[in-house]
């Protein structure tokens, strides 16, 4: 995986890139303490810039590296891709991983996130500790496939991640929210009405002649 981390490693994977409305810090916060009583833990970011060059770096992902070095977990318990790694490759990172995160801040958007990074997880059969309030979150906890936590609560996600990494659910029990989300059947409502493009019943009201609508108005 990266220089650093081992075969016997326990590895938490953050599976995309560092923006602002996401909340990395929080998620080394809760590895800072989780080291001490499991030692072996190894938190990488398989991302920290945007891969489109034209998106400038973001301040968190530069605040999270000096975070990680103050606490001294650069290079032994944090490791940063400070590159991007290439979508062929971006399996054997998920397939090496024991525990995925994806953890935000509280506001707007959170509520309506799909956070691509989640399929990424689903596929790979991932146990997973989420940031609870968006749809996801909510089908993952549901599925029994991982945890959801309050928004930088550093404690839930210590006791979530210790959970996760000590008693993963089944690999099987992965498949039916994971068959969910494929192309397939998450196309099917486009691809049947594209076959049968219909108006919406709240657009089929007959429109009122203009006497009528005089009518109504005087009414």
């Amino acid at each position: 995986m990266l220089p650093g981390v081992g075969p016997g490693d326990k590895v938490i994977l953050w599976g995309g890139g560092v923006y602002n409305w996401l909340d990395p810090a929080s998620v080394v916060r809760a590895v800072d303490r989780l080291r001490h009583h499991a030692p072996e833990v190894r938190l990488v970011f398989l991302g920290m810039h945007h891969p489109n060059p034209d998106v400038p770096p973001m301040k968190v992902a530069a605040d999270l590296q000096v975070l990680a070095d103050d606490l001294g977990l650069t290079g032994r318990h944090v490791f940063f891709n400070l590159g991007w790694v290439p979508y062929e490759d971006r399996a054997d990172y998920l397939l090496d991983a024991d525990v995925a995160v994806s953890t935000h801040l509280d506001h707007l958007e959170t509520r309506y996130s799909f956070r691509s990074r989640v399929l990424d997880y689903l596929w790979a059969g991932l146990p997973m500790v989420l940031t609870g309030g968006d749809v996801l979150a909510d089908q993952v906890v549901g599925a029994g496939l991982g945890v959801a936590v309050a928004a930088a609560d550093v404690r839930a996600l210590e006791d979530g991640l210790a959970q996760m990494l000590a008693q993963p659910p089944p690999r099987e029990r992965f498949a039916a929210m994971a068959q969910r989300y494929t192309w397939e059947n998450v196309a099917r409502p486009l691809v049947e009405f594209c076959l049968a493009p219909h108006r919406a019943p709240d657009l089929m009201v007959e429109r009122l002649s203009p006497d009528a609508a005089a009518a109504g108005e005087a009414g």
